[in-house]
């Protein structure tokens, strides 16, 4: 994983508010349409994500080993693009997925990049060329949550856009 994608990633996400109740929205078809909402609404027409065993398995052997809630990227040798979201209390997989869809006005299309914020979770999750998904969610030993998404093929390819 380059650089720019461990910046990214470690650049990323506590939900502050923890003592709010997530929804039990952790389902395959939650996590992919929450994905494909944020796609359609591109005018681009993205195709829709679809969900993969094989990648959801991956990512949750990963999430499993994330028990303590740290950040630290997976080790797909470059199969897959990834999200990680961690929450210090409890958090669904939509709010996940909502989480870097809220990205949105960080990224600037016409410059193919972030101003103002963070926004490669966005593009991740919009990567034109991404076209299957698997997630994961693991309670950590703290009572957060640590959630993984994992893209194939892997988006945020440098010197190319999300979309085509």
């Amino acid at each position: 994983m380059g650089s720019f994608s461990l910046w990214c990633i470690l650049g990323l996400i506590l939900i502050v508010g923890s003592s709010r109740i997530a929804h039990a929205q952790d389902s395959p078809a939650d996590f992919v349409n929450t994905h494909n909402l944020a796609r359609k609404a591109i005018v681009w027409n993205l195709t829709d994500l679809v969900w993969d065993n094989k990648i959801a398995a991956f990512a949750q052997n990963y999430a499993n080993q994330r028990k303590d809630c740290k950040v630290t990227p997976s080790d797909s040798g470059g199969r897959y693009g990834e999200n990680i979201a961690v929450s210090p209390g409890n958090m669904s997989g939509v709010e996940a997925v909502n989480l870097w869809v809220a990205e949105n006005p960080h990224y600037n299309s016409y410059k193919n990049k972030c101003e103002g914020g963070e926004c490669s979770h966005y593009t991740q999750v919009v990567w034109s060329r991404s076209l299957r998904v698997g997630c994961a969610k693991v309670k950590c030993d703290n009572g957060g949550t640590f959630i993984s998404c994992n893209y194939y093929p892997a988006g945020n390819i440098p010197g190319e856009t999300p979309f085509p």
